[in-house]
């Protein structure tokens, strides 16, 4: 029993030094976990309701596509640059990103994307157009990241224009590359 408290203590101290450093306190750890387990609550409810709806497919891993358009290009792989036009949104309909309002698409290597994407992206061929209902083990998980919160579905709608070539690696002036040993 002594042990058992014992390790419950040590364990305490640890999450509470690992908050510290990370700059939170137990009220905002708290928040976090309930923030994670409401969105968690609202994407599964969104993605039963929309896995109903006509064109939907949803996957066995939980994605659901919807294609608005099937085009007829190539297909990338893993390691192509892909050009693609997209927008997203939480699923209370608040838009996170927007390429079109940026005014240019994004370039990207479908491996560098979140695995919903990169599941989809390696599945269409190029000039296709679909919405993405993607759960948050396929996007960016419990930590979220950035405007996504801990544990959120996410909703895109994509567009494939291109496979594209990688921008060639920036040439820089020998004063400006790196001095070797420092950061």
């Amino acid at each position: 029993m002594l042990r058992v408290i014992l390790f419950s203590l040590l364990a305490l101290v640890v999450v509470f030094i690992v908050a510290q450093s990370l700059g939170l306190t137990p009220e905002q750890i708290e928040d976090q976990i309930l923030l994670a387990e409401l969105n968690a609550e609202e994407g599964a409810a969104y993605r039963e309701s929309n896995g109903r709806r006509a064109g939907v497919v949803t996957m066995t891993n939980g994605l659901q596509v919807e294609v608005l358009n099937h085009g007829d290009g190539p297909i990338p792989a893993e390691d192509d640059w892909v050009r693609v036009h997209y927008q997203g949104w939480h699923v209370d309909g608040r838009e996170f990103e927007n390429s079109r309002r940026r005014g240019e698409p994004a370039t990207v290597t479908v491996a560098n994307t979140i695995p919903g994407w990169r599941q989809v992206l390696e599945a269409i061929p190029v000039g296709s157009h679909v919405r993405l209902v993607v759960p948050p083990e396929l996007a960016y998980g419990r930590p979220g990241g950035g405007r996504i919160g801990p544990e959120e579905t996410l909703i895109f709608d994509l567009e494939l224009l291109a496979i594209v070539e990688p921008d060639p690696p920036m040439v820089r002036e020998e004063w400006e590359k790196p001095v070797p040993g420092l950061r």
